[in-house]
C-alpha cells in the first residue's frame, strides 16, 4: 500500500485487512487497521464474509433478571457490542437492555465507545456509523463522526477522537458527539511505515511509528521517552532497558509528575504484542492487565503495580477472536474480558478468580464500562 499509513493496533495481530464496500474514504491510503485492545476498535468477524446483520425483534428490548450481577452495588454499567446490537447491563439491578442498530454496510473494523448518555458503533470504511442514545432507537452519526474512520474516547465525556485530513495533512480532531468540532493536532507522518494510535488512558491518544511514540492532547503533542506497556487515568507501565537489551526492567510511570519507580519482580514479557496496543491499568492505578502470547493462543496477565507480581488468568482468550478486549470496573474490583467464544468473563482482581455473569447473552465482540453518573 502506498503512501503514508495510520494502524489502529497492532499489526503483528491482524489477520485480514478491512474490505472497503463500494468508495473507499479519502484517507484509505494510508490508515490500516489491525485490533485496538484498549482504543475499543474491533473486527465483527461474521464468518460468512457478509455485513454485520443485527438479529430480527424490535429496536429496543429490555430484559429484567430481578436479581444483582456479581453483588455490584454501584450504577456504573458494562456495555457491549455484536451481531445483536448493543447492549447495556447494569450490574446492581440485573437490568439489561439491547439496541438493535441498521446493518452494517462493511465486514471491516469498528469503533465502539460509550460516552454519558449513548455508545458510537463506527465502521471505518466510508459508510454510516450510529449513535446509540440510551433506551432509544439508534440513529445515525452526523458531522466529523460520520466521516468514516476510527473514534477514540476523549478528555472530557462527550468528546471524542477523530482522524481527519489526508495522507499529507492528517490530523486528530476532538470533537463533540454531535460532530462539531472542538480542536485538531497534526499527526507526524513518519513514511511507509504505519503509525499506530490507542488511547493513553486519560483521554488522550497515544501514537507509536518510526520517529518513536507520542502523546497527543488537545493542546498539541509530546514525544514519549518509554513505550507504554499498560495505560491508565494516573500511570503508565513501561519497560526499559538502558544500555542493554538484556537487562530490562519495569517501570511505573506517574502521569502528572514522570516519576519513574522500577517495578519488583522479574521482567514482563514485552513482545510487540503486548507492547502495542497497551493494557489496561485499573482506575486506582493498583493492577494492570496485558495481553501476551500463550500456548494455543493469547493469555491474559493480571500485574500488582506495588509488588510487581502477576498472574496468568484463567481466561480462554482465542487468536481467532481478531480484538479480544478488557476493561475495568470504576471501582477497580472487576476486571472484564471478551473470550474467543464472544462470552464476558469478569475477573476479580483481588483473588485473580474467574466469574462469569449467570446471565444468558449474545455473542460479545467488544465491551465497554460506563462509570455511574454524577
Amino acid at each position: 500500500m502506498d503512501g503514508d499509513q495510520i494502524s489502529f493496533g497492532s499489526p503483528d495481530r491482524e489477520r485480514r485487512g478491512p474490505r472497503w464496500p463500494g468508495r473507499p474514504p479519502r484517507w484509505a491510503g494510508w490508515l490500516l487497521l489491525g485490533a485496538a485492545v484498549a482504543a475499543g476498535v474491533t473486527v465483527l468477524a461474521t464468518g460468512s464474509g457478509q455485513p454485520h446483520r443485527p438479529a430480527p425483534g424490535p429496536a429496543v428490548t429490555v430484559t429484567e433478571t430481578g436479581r444483582r450481577l456479581l453483588g455490584v452495588r454501584g450504577r456504573w454499567e458494562v456495555f457491549g457490542f455484536g451481531p445483536a446490537g448493543v447492549l447495556s447491563i447494569q450490574p446492581a439491578t440485573g437490568r439489561i437492555t439491547r439496541t438493535a442498530i441498521p446493518p452494517l454496510e462493511s465486514t471491516g473494523p469498528v469503533s465502539f465507545l460509550v460516552g454519558p448518555h449513548q455508545a458510537i458503533v463506527r465502521p471505518l470504511d466510508f459508510v454510516p456509523g450510529y449513535l446509540v442514545p440510551d433506551g432509544q432507537p439508534a440513529r445515525v452519526l452526523t458531522g466529523l463522526l460520520n466521516d468514516g474512520g476510527p473514534v477514540l474516547p476523549g478528555p472530557r465525556p462527550g468528546e471524542v477522537w477523530v482522524v481527519t485530513g489526508d495522507s499529507q495533512h492528517a490530523a486528530l480532531t476532538l470533537a463533540r458527539l454531535g460532530g462539531q468540532r472542538l480542536a485538531s493536532v497534526p499527526i507526524p507522518i513518519g513514511g511507509p511505515v504505519p503509525l499506530s494510535a490507542t488511547p493513553d488512558g486519560s483521554g488522550g491518544v497515544l501514537l507509536t511509528g518510526p520517529d518513536g511514540t507520542f502523546d497527543v492532547q488537545p493542546g498539541g503533542l509530546r514525544r514519549v521517552g518509554l513505550q507504554p506497556l499498560a495505560v491508565g487515568p494516573g500511570r503508565w507501565l513501561a519497560v526499559t532497558c538502558p544500555g542493554h537489551r538484556h537487562r530490562c526492567a519495569d517501570v511505573v510511570i506517574d502521569r502528572a509528575t514522570g516519576a519513574q519507580r522500577t517495578l519488583p519482580g522479574p521482567v514482563l514479557p514485552h513482545t510487540p504484542l503486548t507492547l502495542w496496543p497497551p493494557g489496561v491499568i485499573a482506575p486506582d492505578g493498583a493492577a494492570a492487565a496485558i495481553l501476551e502470547p500463550g500456548p494455543g493462543g493469547l493469555i491474559a496477565r493480571l500485574i500488582d503495580l506495588r509488588s510487581g507480581a502477576s498472574r496468568v488468568l484463567n481466561v480462554a482468550v482465542s487468536q481467532d477472536v481478531v480484538s479480544e478486549t478488557m476493561a475495568w470496573s470504576p471501582d477497580s474490583r472487576w476486571l472484564f474480558l471478551v473470550t474467543g467464544t464472544g462470552a464476558v468473563r469478569a475477573v476479580n482482581a483481588q483473588t485473580g478468580q474467574v466469574a462469569s455473569l449467570a446471565v444468558r447473552l449474545p455473542f460479545i465482540a467488544e465491551i465497554a464500562v460506563r462509570a455511574a453518573p454524577g
